[in-house]
């Protein structure tokens, strides 16, 4: 189902509520979350229901003085291991840790891309970079294949 500018959603992997701002290709939308901006594809995004919606399904759904139930918070790891991931897929994979991360509250993450060509670790290492969540990164001092990301 594609999503229009202003469209009200649900990003199902931070379980938050955004706006989307922009479609940037077929499939894949700009979302405001609060004050952080993803790149989020379709298939992650659902539409939010109001809050009229909302206010009715609790009436109908709720038995009368039972408190709301809340979904329990969302557990973020302090680490996100790559290994078999493509570039590509690796960097999408980082782009969604950091943002369930900075919502979780951490304030610093491991990222496990192992030792190869390189390629991922430098890629991995631009990326987080220029996330301005991110006030720095930094290779492991006892594991090369790891990079530590400060939020």
């Amino acid at each position: 189902m594609p999503f229009s500018a202003g469209t009200e959603v649900v990003v199902l992997s931070l379980n938050r509520r955004g706006e989307v701002e922009a479609c940037l290709r077929a499939g894949v939308y700009r979302v405001r979350v609060g004050g952080m901006v993803t790149t989020v594809r379709e298939q992650d995004l659902r539409p939010a229901t109001t809050k009229k919606a909302r206010d009715r399904s609790r009436r109908t759904d709720e038995q009368p003085g039972a408190a709301a139930s809340q979904d329990p918070p969302q557990r973020v790891h302090a680490s996100l291991d790559l290994h078999g991931l493509t570039v590509d897929e690796a960097r999408n994979r980082v782009a969604a840790y950091i943002s369930r991360a900075i919502l979780a509250g951490l304030d610093q993450v491991e990222i496990i891309h192992g030792i190869g060509t390189g390629r991922l670790k430098t890629a991995i290492t631009a990326d987080l970079k220029s996330i301005s969540a991110v006030r720095r990164v930094t290779p492991h001092p006892g594991n090369p294949g790891v990079l530590i990301a400060y939020l």
